[in-house]
């Protein structure tokens, strides 16, 4: 018997096409449904075949909206929702924006007969607006929870608190990529919650890392990307962050990095290519372009989206990783620039317990008071910095190149 899986939630290919194809390779009783499915990357546009959707209907009838419209008449969890974002949020126009989303959502399930012939609802990134579907979903089916990251630490309004916190009292697991966010979730949406949480990282995306072996030592090729797109030569190359997201603080790494004495042996990489809109960027380079000439060292704001290839290069192109973001999951970039050799420095707040698990080689900084000591003594110490960094390709080999994730999620979602 098929195991029927519906993929609901955020359907932006950060994560979904590794989990499903994985989940796929692994046991291919698994049928797996994602109608919202996105894919980011252009490269990868036609690489669904892990994705049942043919039979999925996403063309609502007017007898499809008319029966929805009465389904949400009747329904407990419209009316409480209207009246809390009525009453305790006093905001009437998001009242009639959530009552014309429910009632699209309520008009898909029937418009697809409920799904009810699906085993399996996984709802991907915990927000208010990715959640409607989760209250329609037929009774007895099994539901799962997926947190992302940003999620669980950077949504902070009532509604989103209220709205999740009754998701995930509705679900059957709730899932999170490490012990500390786990912690969070249960501080924030409470203890009770202790037996549906399971710890399951996304697996990796094994193509980059196959593309940065096949290039580790091509010197050539390396010498090449660092010429068309302007990392040094001659100097150690520092990227900032991994996005344009503001979240990255690139503007505080770069007030801090003004302190160091080294800044002639260094050059600075920011790569704004993606999570932030045309308008913030054309805003936030100003900034960047305002702060990064008094620094007194050279630098390039790059807005490439690399392709597949020139993504695994830049990994190998660049010497020190600077990743201290306001918050994180499991960083995927961190990895690969580990995996790459790169140095790297990051928030000691950062919930990487797991990266200390797999015995990985990287620095820690409490504040930005500290990153401009901490960069001089990377760059002073270089050599035997690169040498420790080394030694991280072989260590995620071992700790993250294997099939016990992908055997936990077979177990989640069966």
């Amino acid at each position: 018997m098929n195991k029927k899986i519906l993929v609901l939630g955020l359907g932006q290919n950060n994560f979904l096409s590794f989990l499903y194809a994985s989940l796929k390779s692994f046991d291919t009783q698994f049928s797996i449904t994602a109608p919202f499915y996105v894919e980011i990357n252009k490269e990868s546009i036609n690489e669904t075949w892990m994705y049942d959707n043919a039979t999925i209907s996403k063309r609502i009838s007017a007898l499809s909206m008319f029966r929805a419209f009465f389904c949400c008449f009747f329904s407990r969890h419209f009316y409480t929702t209207c009246f809390f974002i009525l009453f305790v949020e006093g905001k009437i126009p998001k009242v009639f924006h959530f009552v014309i989303k429910q009632i699209q959502a309520q008009a898909f399930f029937i418009q697809n007969k409920n799904f009810e012939d699906f085993n399996t609802f996984h709802f991907h990134f915990m927000q208010y607006s990715y959640l409607r579907e989760l209250f329609l979903v037929p009774k007895n089916k099994k539901i799962v929870c997926s947190f992302w990251g940003s999620d669980l630490l950077r949504t902070n309004d009532i509604l989103n608190f209220y709205f999740v916190k009754k998701a995930l009292n509705k679900a059957t697991t709730i899932t999170c990529q490490s012990l500390e966010l786990r912690e969070i979730i249960l501080s924030k949406f409470g203890r009770d919650l202790f037996d549906k949480i399971q710890i399951a990282m996304f697996p990796i995306e094994e193509k980059i890392y196959t593309q940065m072996d096949l290039n580790y030592e091509n010197k050539k090729k390396i010498a090449v990307f660092k010429e068309k797109f302007r990392y040094a030569p001659d100097k150690i190359n520092i990227l900032i962050g991994h996005s344009g997201s503001t979240y990255n603080n690139h503007l505080n790494i770069i007030t801090a990095l003004k302190e160091c004495r080294n800044k002639d042996k260094f050059h600075l990489i920011i790569n704004l290519n993606y999570a932030i809109s045309k308008s913030t960027k054309k805003k936030y380079t100003k900034e960047l372009n305002k702060v990064l000439p008094t620094i007194g060292c050279s630098y390039v704001i790059l807005e490439k989206f690399f392709t597949n290839e020139e993504l695994a290069v830049s990994r190998l192109a660049s010497d020190i990783f600077i990743h201290t973001p306001v918050s994180d999951a499991l960083s995927s970039t961190l990895l690969e620039l580990l995996y790459a050799s790169n140095v790297v420095i990051t928030g000691s707040w950062l919930p990487y317990k797991t990266f200390k698990k797999a015995k990985l080689n990287y620095h820690e900084i409490d504040s930005f008071a500290e990153l401009s000591t901490k960069t001089d003594l990377v760059i002073e110490n270089f050599k035997s910095e690169k040498e420790l960094s080394r030694r991280n390709k072989l260590a995620i080999q071992d700790y993250f190149f294997n099939d016990t994730t992908i055997k936990k999620w077979s177990q989640i979602l069966n």
